[in-house]
């Protein structure tokens, strides 16, 4: 992952757009942008005066903090992870995605959409609300996430220090499929979903063939990058947009997406929708070698098949106060466990014995008198 070790503030911030809703008028076009817009701020958590942030320590704990004020425009800029809201997107990149969606439908752009990473669905809960408030119910939006975090031996980008993020570790990112319907459904957008729950090794084949308006890509590492690309590029049609989410985030995935494009000629230029998110509408009719081929790349670099991490059932999310408290609680139990042995080392000493003869010596003479 690029760092930003500039003074100055990081560009994300710097362009991240105020978290606020146009207000109705009584034109269909008007209220159709204030349901969208409220959607947005309601699927980032920034309806409220503060939103609960997720964030990592230096030893890889989750904690959350409240974040408020000038501090929002980390969540409106999609730089954090969020406790509660059902995106990491930020407004930037849900606008422009409409805006995508708003054009394959005027364009007359055949084909599904499909989002393949998707964690709480956000994203993919603005791509159905947006088809539905123009009319376009005969589209299909589907929904493709392992659904259970990362698989064991996911890595991320290097870290400080020189070793590799392991994603695969935080049960944070882990959502089970059924809390991402559930969110579709209560926002009533559950008609044309479909889910495709599974590591994307085990899924992407079965949608080699199809005919997708839009691809949206956000699952951060080289190799689920590099597999979504080879299996549903090739059914992207002309005039269709292929979206990137960690492009500018996550050196992985850039690399994945700049191999791609030079192995097969793709010369569209990549459009910057924020700090990390790039996009593409694809112009060229080519005929890819392995369009509608099932299996025609292994997969993994690795070759081993994903295997799922063993997650905790409770995903609490602690407070930076509850890991204080934690810490100032072990350190007790530290002292205790220390004062315990040195008792014990003390009463099992040579001089105990001596001691305890003493005193019965003493307490003789004293009854004596």
């Amino acid at each position: 992952m690029t760092v930003h070790t500039s003074s100055e503030p990081h560009p994300g911030l710097a362009a991240a757009r105020p978290p606020r809703a146009a207000g109705p008028g009584p034109e269909a076009a008007a209220l159709r942008r204030a349901y969208l817009d409220l959607l947005k701020l309601s699927l980032c958590d920034l309806v409220g005066a503060s939103t609960t942030s997720v964030g990592r320590t230096e030893d890889g704990l989750v904690m959350a903090r409240e974040l408020s004020g000038d501090q929002l425009r980390l969540r409106a800029a999609g730089m954090d992870w969020p406790l509660h809201g059902l995106t990491m997107a930020g407004l930037a990149r849900l606008d422009d995605l409409q805006a995508c969606v708003e054009s394959i439908v005027a364009d007359g752009v055949a084909g599904d959409l499909i989002e393949a990473g998707s964690w709480r669905g956000g994203s993919s809960i603005v791509m159905r609300a947006t088809l539905d408030a123009l009319g376009a119910g005969g589209r299909t939006v589907y929904v493709a996430d392992s659904f259970q975090g990362f698989p064991e031996g996911a890595a991320g980008d290097d870290l400080p220090g020189g070793e590799r993020d392991d994603l695969a570790a935080f049960d944070f990112l882990s959502v089970p499929v059924e809390e991402v319907r559930k969110s579709f459904t209560r926002l009533g957008l559950d008609e044309g979903v479909t889910f495709v729950p599974g590591f994307f090794e085990d899924t992407m084949d079965g949608l080699r063939g199809q005919r997708w308006a839009l691809v949206r890509l956000d699952g951060d590492t080289y190799d689920a990058t590099r597999l979504t690309l080879d299996a549903l590029y090739p059914g992207l049609v002309r005039g269709g947009y292929c979206v990137v989410d960690d492009y500018g985030a996550l050196d992985e995935c850039r690399r994945a997406v700049e191999e791609f494009r030079a192995e097969h000629g793709i010369t569209e230029p990549l459009e910057q929708v924020d700090w990390t998110c790039v996009r593409w509408r694809r112009e060229s009719d080519v005929t890819f070698a392995s369009e509608g081929a099932v299996g025609a790349r292994p997969g993994r670099a690795s070759g081993e098949p994903p295997r799922a991490v063993e997650r905790r059932a409770a995903r609490h999310v602690p407070t930076v106060r509850e890991l204080e408290l934690e810490r100032q609680l072990a350190e007790l139990r530290a002292r205790l466990e220390h004062t315990a042995a040195e008792l014990q080392r003390l009463q099992g000493s040579p001089l105990a014995g001596a001691r305890r003869w003493l005193g019965r010596r003493l307490g003789r003479r004293g009854a004596g008198r």
